[in-house]
């Protein structure tokens, strides 16, 4: 990779080796200064509940899991508990696939958007990191799309625009599994 050090390495999916042995072995990386900081990928409520237990657990620097108006399943239990936790989500897919969801066409996001002279993608954008603990990684090769996507940070959606949202794209009222592909 041509560095001497990663700033964020993830463990993307539990495996079959013990996540004690794991985060030992992350902990070793950044002792010895290869990575910065670690974090995990697709870990539900059970198992950042028992990474949390860890010695270390709680170095975890974020979880990332898909996360979007259309998967907003983690809303119910799985953001509460990184809240209480200080840990960020990392939401990767921040406005979804077409082929699940076509935001584009809901007349609710067409209309805040208008009011916040922006394009619906930065409205889900602007969703996603509304509560300030929340890191969205949007993918764009577009060099127009990334600067719009960093323009989405500016957009503070009002109490009236997210309950829109919700009356469209309501939040769940029971845990639900994450949100995978």
């Amino acid at each position: 990779m041509k560095t001497d050090y990663l700033d964020l390495y993830l463990l993307h999916w539990k495996s079959g080796i013990p996540i004690e042995e794991t985060v030992e072995a992350l902990e070793q990386a950044k002792m010895q200064g290869k990575i910065k900081a670690w974090g995990v990928s697709n870990f539900d409520v059970n198992d950042m509940t028992n990474l949390l237990k860890l010695p270390n657990g709680h170095h975890c620097a974020t979880n990332q899991v898909r996360y979007n108006l259309g998967d907003r399943g983690i809303d119910y239990d799985l953001v509460p508990l990184m809240k209480e936790n200080s840990i960020p989500i990392m939401a990767y897919a921040p406005v979804g696939r077409k082929d699940r969801f076509d935001f584009m066409k809901q007349q609710v996001l067409q209309d805040i958007s208008k009011k916040h002279n922006a394009d619906v993608f930065q409205i889900l954008l602007a969703w996603c990191i509304r509560n300030g603990q929340t890191i969205a990684i949007p993918q764009s090769s577009n060099t127009e799309h990334v600067i719009n996507n960093v323009k989405a940070a500016d957009i503070q959606l009002t109490e009236e625009d997210l309950a829109k949202i919700d009356s469209v794209y309501p939040e769940p009222t029971v845990s639900e599994p994450l949100a995978l592909w």
